[in-house]
């Protein structure tokens, strides 16, 4: 599905809001902190400031079964095949009950009840300081919003809450959990320059964030950062093993468990 990037913000007082404002200063990876890691060469992919296209493809790892993105940033076709009322501002992927994990670590910044048209949701949208994806230079923070989640499987969650790489976050669920809607999980990522939020109410009387400085991306230039396509297009995609250590690894890594196969 497709959020309205009109009117960017959302009211401070709901009571049906878990957690609002400023987030906990980052914890620093320790071991990413002893030294500034090496620029690499990414000038062949595109961003897609603006919600552009960007023609970057995912492309699964052979050894393992990963459930497919199944609609692109910028996309104007939905899951469904159908088309969209508005060019599409992350990607959705994800089968009912699948686990979305945390795609590099990070701090909870906000969790609230949305509804981007479809009815009431969970939301949930994390902070990663670019020291937390191992990039030298860049944006001071990146946020990765996750939308149509089941609103009592994340409001445990606490502002400046650590998260790490690869954490449980929540369940796929459906657009306002509604059962007429194919399962999915909208995720969007942001670069940020300062980590200031506006919060008002959008066309829905539900609510909604803005920040100045952050622009839309698309998430497959931050899963293809590792280990840039060389024909500047076919995205590698990285599944979080637990067993791995991702203490360099720059960028994020696949928000879906992914299985050995």
């Amino acid at each position: 599905m497709t959020k309205s990037k009109q009117n960017r913000g959302v009211q401070f007082a709901l009571a049906t809001i878990a957690v609002f404002g400023i987030g906990a200063p980052l914890a620093l990876n320790p071991k990413a902190a002893q030294s500034e890691p090496e620029a690499i060469d990414t000038a062949d992919m595109k961003k897609g400031y603006g919600i552009k296209e960007t023609g970057l493809k995912p492309v699964y790892p052979s050894n393992f079964k990963c459930s497919p993105i199944t609609s692109l940033y910028a996309s104007w076709i939905d899951i469904d095949g159908s088309r969209r009322d508005e060019i599409h501002s992350g990607i959705d992927a994800g089968k009912f009950g699948e686990w979305i994990l945390a795609p590099a670590s990070g701090t909870v910044r906000a969790v609230w009840e949305a509804n981007w048209q479809w009815g009431s949701e969970g939301a949930l949208l994390l902070k990663h300081d670019r020291r937390d994806v191992n990039l030298p230079n860049g944006s001071k923070y990146y946020y990765s919003e996750f939308d149509h989640l089941n609103f009592d499987e994340i409001k445990h969650f606490k502002v400046g809450q650590k998260i790490e790489r690869g954490q449980k976050l929540a369940r796929v669920s459906r657009p306002g959990e509604q059962s007429s809607y194919l399962p999915e999980v909208h995720w969007e990522v942001w670069e940020v320059g300062s980590d200031d939020l506006v919060w008002r109410k959008n066309r829905y009387d539900a609510p909604e964030w803005w920040n100045e400085t952050a622009q839309l991306i698309d998430p497959l230039y931050m899963l293809g950062i590792n280990n840039p396509p060389k024909d500047g297009t076919s995205v590698r995609i990285t599944p979080f093993e637990a067993d791995r250590d991702f203490n360099r690894y720059r960028g994020f890594t696949y928000i879906l468990a992914c299985q050995p196969k």
